[in-house]
């Protein structure tokens, strides 16, 4: 499976192409354009989402609502324009302008702007969403939350995944701590990081690989998650690496013949493969780099130090990352499963993965001769 995302930040349209989808797969476009709200609405976003109103649109691959299992291609629709009309040649201390620059030689900031912006996650969201509901058809469920936004964090404190909460977090009073702490960063002008919990249940063991070490499935975690704007890193299962190995390691019961662990330290992955545990990531990201009230810079132009502009711009996108990085987890379990089931039928699909972790040790292939 190959997926490929084109367009500018502030260009007529952002374009997806989806490859290696199966056939026969009812898609559901409301879901996706839910999705996509999902990650306008967070708190903390900026202007530019009061002018976006981001509508998926199918022109391939899709015929009556079923997958034809041809390529799928997706617009999106660009409604802000940029702002930004005179050349710009003093970069951002953090974001991609000067280290863009020095790659492509191409004397107007705002061309890496265009790229380097995170506008580009709204074809990864509404890509991912079509692969989570191709894995909802499989049982397998994924959610996320927030768990710290500056200097506040959801710590030990009880979670509600039922609290309906404006930064995402499962926890009222530190989610109105959140907001508080949201607000005095906007008020100063400053900008905020923070980190998500996400997490996918029921996934058989087994998905994943190791004859090429990028089949691993925390090698494709990795790869992907690190290509979104901000993240700055990623840790699978618990994050207490004082832990000795008896502590960390998650030993095995049997219950009713079924293979159980009594915690699940490794985040549901050993070895690269998905061991029948919920996969569990913490995601970290940095504050945006476009501040309100600017760091110091240089200008490339005249080699002066100067400010750094300000640029239209969220105060903080962690709230509204969640569906990104559930979506892109979507991605990538559908692209490992596929993988191992193959990519032709969905109806065929489901009944290989259903029928895939039946407990049989000697199932017979295996013959005298070459043990």
């Amino acid at each position: 499976m190959e997926y490929i995302i084109s367009g500018d930040s502030h260009g007529k349209e952002m374009i997806g192409t989806l490859i290696g989808i199966p056939a026969g797969m009812k898609i559901d476009i409301e879901k996706i354009n839910f999705d996509l709200k999902r990650r306008q609405i967070g708190y903390g976003r900026g202007k530019r989402m009061d002018i976006e109103n981001d509508k998926v649109e199918i022109i391939s691959g899709v015929w009556n609502g079923i997958t034809t299992g041809a390529p799928i291609t997706i617009k999106i629709e660009n409604k802000g324009k940029n702002t930004e009309k005179e050349t710009r040649s003093v970069p951002r201390p953090g974001h991609g302008d000067y280290s863009a620059y020095m790659r492509y030689k191409l004397p107007d900031l705002n061309i890496y702007t265009e790229r380097n912006s995170a506008r580009w996650t709204v074809v990864l969201t509404a890509l991912g969403s079509i692969a989570k509901q191709f894995l909802e058809l499989l049982n397998i469920n994924i959610f996320g939350y927030v768990k710290s936004i500056g200097k506040v964090s959801l710590g030990n404190d009880k979670i509600n995944l039922d609290y309906n909460s404006p930064v995402n977090c499962p926890n009222e009073k530190v989610s109105k701590l959140m907001i508080e702490e949201i607000d005095k960063a906007k008020k100063e002008g400053n900008t905020l990081g923070g980190s998500v919990k996400i997490i996918a249940q029921r996934v058989i063991p087994g998905i994943g690989g190791y004859s090429n070490i990028f089949d691993k499935m925390d090698s494709k975690i990795g790869k992907l998650f690190m290509s979104i704007p901000s993240v700055k890193g990623i840790i699978i299962g618990n994050d207490d690496f004082s832990l000795s190995g008896k502590e960390y390691h998650d030993e095995f019961y049997l219950e009713n013949n079924t293979m159980n662990r009594k915690n699940n330290n490794a985040g549901g992955i050993e070895a690269g493969i998905t061991n029948g545990e919920n996969i569990d990531i913490t995601v970290f990201l940095k504050p945006i780099p476009t501040l309100g009230k600017p760091l110091n810079s240089v200008d490339l132009k005249s080699l002066k130090e100067t400010k750094a502009p300000y640029i239209r711009s969220d105060v903080t996108i962690i709230p509204a990352s969640i569906v990104i990085f559930e979506n892109a987890l979507s991605l990538i379990l559908m692209e490992s499963i596929l993988e191992r089931f193959g990519n032709d039928n969905i109806d065929e699909i489901i009944r290989r993965y259903n029928s895939a972790n039946i407990f049989n040790w000697d199932d017979g292939f295996w013959k005298d001769d070459i043990r």
